[in-house]
């Protein structure tokens, strides 16, 4: 299976996608980080990344 580029600023459905989680639940996410344009929510992946790894538990790096 070949992996899709990913964008740097992405839609409300492609951040849902490439975190793994639905929508619903991503638009319930208060404190990650996006861009409001009118009605438009874009995520920048850079800031979902750091997102991502300042969320990321001590068991799942490994560390007990």
């Amino acid at each position: 299976m070949t992996e899709q580029p990913t964008k740097e600023v992405m839609s409300r459905t492609e951040a849902a996608a490439y975190i793994g989680i639905c929508k619903v639940t991503l638009d319930r996410i208060d404190d990650i980080p996006k861009i409001k344009i009118r009605r438009r929510v874009l995520f920048k992946k850079e800031a979902i990344d750091r997102w991502l790894l300042s969320h990321q538990s001590k068991t799942a790096t490994g560390t007990r």
